[in-house]
């Protein structure tokens, strides 16, 4: 029991040699992913080799593998360098509408004491990257780069993440330091300025109040004192007689229009590509218009990464928001149960359907009756090219719109 008590515990490992050998190891991982696949190749063939050397004693076989050791140590020579950079994107546009251009700004500096070597910037953009040589900067020293971007078709870019490289002239080592995280560039669908919708208008008065008092409206709340910087104009003189004080009106906001605008993702119902796009302009248009005049919108597009989703409801706090969301909408390849028209708030002035030329035309929620008390539908069709058309009947207005430029002229005419 005694000699038991007697040992001495095991003497700790100090925190500085744990440290230690976790650098070096991250240090020798860090050593591998910078050698390139021509680079492995090459220490692949050193090492059989030399191994190969030992039993033959071929001098070719040593020359071979002194060849490639010294190979790659002039790579991990000539690709040494300071890679610290700060790096700051600057986009005059965050936001770009297909068919505009924006100037990416992409700004280097060395914030260090010693010169960073030469190499090359990669910026990933979108599936691809672009590549721009870099010169060697001193402490302190800035440098910039300019890119002009496109937007040729609609979508949502990934812009970055910025990289920094450097090796070595025959490519077997390659140094790559990550400078930059990775942001989302927006480009939005074509629209077109509407003028003000006035359909369902005259269903307003049967929805819900809105909230809040205000001081300007039509509707009388009640009355209540003056306070300092009121209008004059809205004192009730009667009252204020009554009362022996200043006595001014309150109103009940107006109500707002509630408008349900629907996209039909579905693959089947568009000839083509074009004639999709065609559509989620329409739609964009639609929406932009609605927010703008301040109407409550419920936004309804495809979800494609939900295969059991009837749709998603995108973002309509504002125009930017809403844009945002349709520049990521896809056409459904499968099929899938559209929203129905007929499920709609009581208090839903007007429905929009947007459908291309293949789509249903004549809704089934107005064939049957079974709506009768259902909110007015308005069906646009997109079919490239076509003459524009407009047909009223009692709960539907059926368009049919060939360019996005013919929705004013077609919403002006609307009874």
């Amino acid at each position: 029991m005694t000699a038991f008590a007697s040992r001495t515990a095991p003497k700790a490992r100090p925190a500085s040699s744990t440290g230690s050998e976790q650098s070096l190891r991250s240090r020798a991982v860090g050593l591998w992913q910078s050698i390139t696949a021509l680079g492995r190749a090459m220490a692949l063939a050193a090492l059989l080799c030399a191994l190969a050397f030992v039993p033959t004693g071929w001098r070719e076989l040593l020359a071979g593998a002194l060849l490639g050791a010294g190979m790659l140590l002039f790579g991990l020579l000539t690709s040494l360098g300071n890679l610290s950079c700060n790096a700051e994107t600057s986009l005059n546009q965050g936001h770009l509408e297909v068919g505009g251009q924006a100037e990416l700004v992409l700004i280097l500096t060395n914030p260090g004491s010693r010169s960073t070597r030469r190499g090359r910037i990669g910026l990933a953009l979108g599936q691809g990257t672009v590549i721009a040589p870099l010169p060697a900067l001193a402490p302190g020293q800035s440098h910039q780069i300019r890119l002009k971007l496109e937007a040729r078709s609609r979508g949502v870019i990934d812009l970055g993440p910025v990289t920094m490289e450097a090796g070595d002239p025959l490519g077997l080592i390659r140094r790559r330091r990550i400078l930059t995280g990775a942001r989302k560039l927006y480009i939005h669908p074509r629209t077109v300025a509407l003028p003000p919708l006035e359909a369902g208008l005259e269903r307003d008065l049967e929805g819900d109040p809105g909230p809040g008092i205000v001081d300007d409206d039509l509707e009388f709340h009640a009355l209540r004192p003056y306070v300092p910087g009121d209008d004059i104009k809205r004192v009730h003189w009667l009252s204020t007689a009554r009362a022996g004080t200043l006595m001014v009106r309150q109103y009940e906001p107006t109500l707002r229009t509630r408008i349900k605008l629907i996209l039909d993702g579905q693959a089947a119902s568009y000839r083509n590509a074009d004639e999709f796009e065609l559509a989620v302009e329409i739609y964009a248009s639609l929406g932009c218009r609605c927010l703008l005049d301040g109407r409550r919108l419920q936004a309804l597009a495809p979800e494609p990464d939900d295969p059991d989703a009837h749709g998603t409801t995108l973002p309509t706090e504002d125009p930017r928001s809403f844009l945002d969301a349709c520049s990521a909408i896809r056409p459904r390849q499968d099929s899938y149960d559209k929203p129905d028209l007929a499920d709609t708030p009581e208090q839903t002035s007007l429905t929009i359907l947007v459908t291309g030329s293949l789509g249903d035309r004549q809704p089934s929620v107005l064939a049957d009756g079974s709506a009768q008390n259902a909110s007015p539908v308005m069906l646009l069709a997109a079919d490239l090219d076509a003459n524009p058309s407009l047909q009223t009947q009692p709960g539907l207005v059926n368009t049919v719109v060939g360019n996005r430029k013919d929705l004013p002229i077609l919403l002006e005419n609307l009874p």
